[in-house]
């Protein structure tokens, strides 16, 4: 009746009240209950981690559509500047020309107003010359002399 199983279970069964006795299971539960609330803090704080990131990734796709909102309009406001300058620089480009224009028909006109000066005053001198050498070959002294003078002084008048 006493053989080595016997033995076993009696040795078991005192292992088994001195691991209670000695508060084992309520170690391994705290254990396990330490373990747990650890881990519950980590899926907390992963959780928490998971929410922030996804607001900030919320925040910075709202700053990514206003920063291409304000690159649309900028290109927008630029092409509108590019094309004011456009139009501006033609304006200042028809003026320059036209400006141009008018001081080359000026000139023109300065030249022809000239060169009819410069014929008038050697037709006047031409015909001077003429009638001097006219009268003095054909009328005397004394009546060339008073044509002469009469004929100078018409012509002062009419220069």
């Amino acid at each position: 009746m006493f053989d080595s199983s016997f033995f076993v279970a009696i040795s078991f069964l005192i292992f088994v009240g001195l691991v209670i006795y000695m508060g084992l299971p309520r170690i391994i539960i705290s254990a396990l209950d330490k373990r747990s609330e650890d881990i519950q803090e980590e899926l907390d704080e992963a959780r928490n981690l998971r929410e922030e990131a996804q607001k900030i990734l919320a925040k910075e796709k709202k700053n990514l559509d206003k920063a291409e909102e304000e690159s649309k309009n900028l290109i927008e406001k630029t092409k509108q500047q590019v094309g004011e300058m456009t139009k501006k620089a033609e304006e200042i480009l028809k003026e320059d020309i036209e400006r141009k224009k008018k001081i080359a028909e000026l000139k023109i006109e300065q030249a022809q107003t000239e060169a009819l000066k410069d014929v008038k005053a050697r037709v006047a001198n031409l015909s001077f010359e003429i009638t001097k050498n006219y009268l003095s070959k054909n009328l005397d002294k004394k009546v060339s002399k008073s044509i002469l003078d009469d004929s100078i002084s018409e012509i002062k008048k009419n220069l």
